[in-house]
Formats: structure tokens, C-alpha cells, sequence
């Protein structure tokens, strides 16, 4: 494949990405940066972790990569392992 039309398939495929979709990605990777500070914060490795919630390792590791929503369930779960609310996981960090 030459340059030019790789280009030109690389602009198409970013053509098709909607602003939603980024914002859904973003929003991914910020949780999974959170939850990994939170494992740092309370020194509990991923495998700890995925037995405190009762997850298999490979989900956790598909949340983690920030490519799979996690339920309502799961993240109350987590908020629970680490006592704080669901405002508190998601929001910003300084």
C-alpha cells in the first residue's frame, strides 16, 4: 500500500469516529487510570483485586485497557472494596 492511500484510509477511518465515541474512550481510560491509582493507594495487586470483586483476570484485564464498560454493578462493587462513592471514582484527580 503506498503512502497517498494509506492516507486516504487512515482519513476515512477517522471520518467515521464520532465525537461521542472519543468522549466514551476518554472517559474509559480516565476510570481504568483511577482504578490502577486506587490498586497503587491501598497496594493491592490486579489479581487481589479481581478476587475482591470476583472477576476472571482476563475481564479485568480488558477493563483495565479501557476497551469494555464496566457495569453499574461492577463499579458499585469497586466503590465498595475501596469505600468511596461512584462520584469519587470518576471524578477528576488533581
Amino acid at each position: 500500500m503506498n503512502t497517498e492511500n494509506s492516507m486516504t484510509f487512515l482519513g476515512r477511518l477517522l471520518d467515521q469516529l464520532r465525537p461521542a465515541d472519543l468522549l466514551q474512550s476518554e472517559q474509559r481510560s480516565a476510570l481504568s487510570v483511577r482504578i490502577e491509582q486506587l490498586l497503587a493507594e491501598t497496594g493491592l495487586n490486579r489479581s487481589q483485586f479481581g478476587n475482591h470483586i470476583r472477576v476472571e483476570m482476563n475481564e479485568l484485564r480488558v477493563w483495565l485497557s479501557g476497551t469494555r464498560d464496566l457495569t453499574l454493578e461492577r463499579l458499585t462493587e469497586i466503590c465498595r472494596l475501596f469505600h468511596i462513592s461512584i462520584g469519587d471514582l470518576v471524578a477528576e484527580q488533581a
